[in-house]
């Protein structure tokens, strides 16, 4: 497996992981209250602490264990799956998008908006790190 390819599993599992706690843990009781918003910043400090403590610690034990690979420039099959992972991860960002907007004149409060905006790029990121992960694994 290559490092880029590690480093896809692990960015994927830290979200899943992360997001995962941070929806299931959120006081949805306060959500439409001022409280809401508080709690948003404050989970959202203490999800994005761990993500990059993880994938700092991650990123350095591959990079260790291989300096070869982590020292690698991209080539053309990181490019293209990149670009397609992207590409994929396009169209459920797009709907969220649009999903928020009519939440917002909807009337949805301004911690639900929060969330829900964090939930579109959230699910966008999935899609993306998870198609790449597909095309490293098919050969592409």
């Amino acid at each position: 497996m290559l490092f880029r390819e590690k480093i896809h599993w692990v960015t994927l599992f830290t979200m899943i992981v992360a997001f995962g706690w941070y929806f299931i843990n959120y006081p949805w009781q306060v959500v439409d209250m001022k409280a809401g918003v508080w709690a948003t910043g404050a989970m959202l400090l203490v999800t994005a602490i761990g993500i990059i403590i993880v994938m700092t610690v991650a990123t350095a034990f591959f990079a260790i264990r291989a300096p070869g690979e982590a020292h690698l420039k991209e080539d053309e099959r990181d490019r293209v799956i990149h670009s397609r992972g992207t590409h994929l991860a396009y169209y459920p960002l797009v709907i969220g998008v649009w999903v928020n907007l009519g939440a917002a004149f909807y009337g949805l409060s301004q911690a639900g908006q929060i969330n829900l905006l964090l939930a579109t790029v959230v699910l966008a990121e999935l899609v993306r790190i998870g198609s790449q992960i597909y095309l490293y694994r098919r050969g592409y």
